[in-house]
Order: structure tokens, then C-alpha cells, then sequence
């Protein structure tokens, strides 16, 4: 099973539980981060690291990271690649 997260609010600690859980079940994850969520994964480096190291796909929308320094295991992308996670998840799960 494939879960996609959708954070489009700072409620980071919310998502990477959630994710960390669905990895324990072994499940893949795809986060894409959008609107205030990417300045949720700059603000945390260290959240993304252990989303990262869980093998979870991050992405985030280039549009609402302009300026942001995101942690280098975040992929900048588009509302394709919003659409993407959302198209190819059994289950989405969205924080918005």
C-alpha cells in the first residue's frame, strides 16, 4: 500500500508520525508539501532527516518554497507532482 501525505499546514510533528507509523507497517510514503508545510520542512531539518532516513519520498511545490532553504532530501516540484501522490496513493491523507 501507498499512503500520501499532503501538508499544506506547519503541522509537521502530525505528519511524520503518521508517516513513521505507515513505514513500520511497511507501507510506502510520498509526502508533498505545499503552502505553509514547506516552511514547516525548512523550519525542521532535523523531522526531515527522519523521514528521509524512513525511506519517505518529500517533495515540495516550488511556487510555495520560493526563498525557503529546504533540507536537501526535499525535492522541489510541481502541482504535477502534487498530483502525482495523490493519483498514485491507495490512501491520501491531507493536512490542510
Amino acid at each position: 500500500m501507498k499512503l500520501g501525505i499532503i501538508l499544506a499546514t506547519r503541522d509537521l510533528e502530525l505528519a511524520v508520525a503518521l508517516a513513521l507509523a505507515a513505514r513500520r507497517a511497511r507501507h510506502e510514503v510520498s509526502l508533498f508539501a505545499m503552502d505553509a508545510g514547506c516552511q514547516a520542512l525548512a523550519d525542521a531539518p532535523a523531522q526531515v532527516a527522519v523521514l528521509a532516513d524512513a525511506d519517505c519520498e518529500l517533495l515540495a511545490c516550488s511556487n510555495s518554497a520560493v526563498g525557503l532553504m529546504l533540507p536537501d532530501e526535499v525535492v522541489r516540484g510541481s502541482q504535477d507532482d502534487h498530483a502525482a501522490v495523490v493519483g498514485t496513493s491507495d490512501r491520501v491523507i491531507a493536512l490542510t
